[in-house]
């Protein structure tokens, strides 16, 4: 038996993947807040086609709608989990959303200029 299949190696495998999904959903959420912000700052517009069509409903609909299709996401990979395409999912979504929310940190100078 390898140590890869031990129960220990398991547990903590098992306990990463859940903080990985856990920083998905938040990182989604920030990613959220910062589009809005940046959208009704009027520097910035939406490059996802589908969230874009989900702004006609406004802020509120748009949050509702993209937090739910990411958490719902991170709901059926987790369920996977034990698959390893499942889990790779996981992380990339999570290195996926940390570039983009490091994406708006950098450029929040611009809703200073905004005002």
């Amino acid at each position: 038996m390898s140590s890869l299949s031990s129960p220990l190696a398991t547990r903590v495998a098992t306990r990463a993947l859940t903080w990985v999904a856990g920083l998905v959903i938040v990182l989604n959420l920030l990613d959220a807040l910062w589009t809005i912000t940046f959208l009704e700052a009027g520097v910035a517009a939406e490059a996802n086609p589908l969230m874009d069509s989900a702004l006609t409903h406004g802020p509120v609909g748009f949050m509702a709608a993209k937090l739910a299709l990411v958490s719902l996401s991170v709901l059926l990979l987790w369920r996977l989990r034990h698959r390893r395409s499942a889990a790779l999912a996981l992380w990339s979504g999570a290195m996926t959303y940390s570039v983009i929310v490091a994406y708006h940190v950098s450029n929040a100078h611009h809703l200073v200029s905004a005002r």
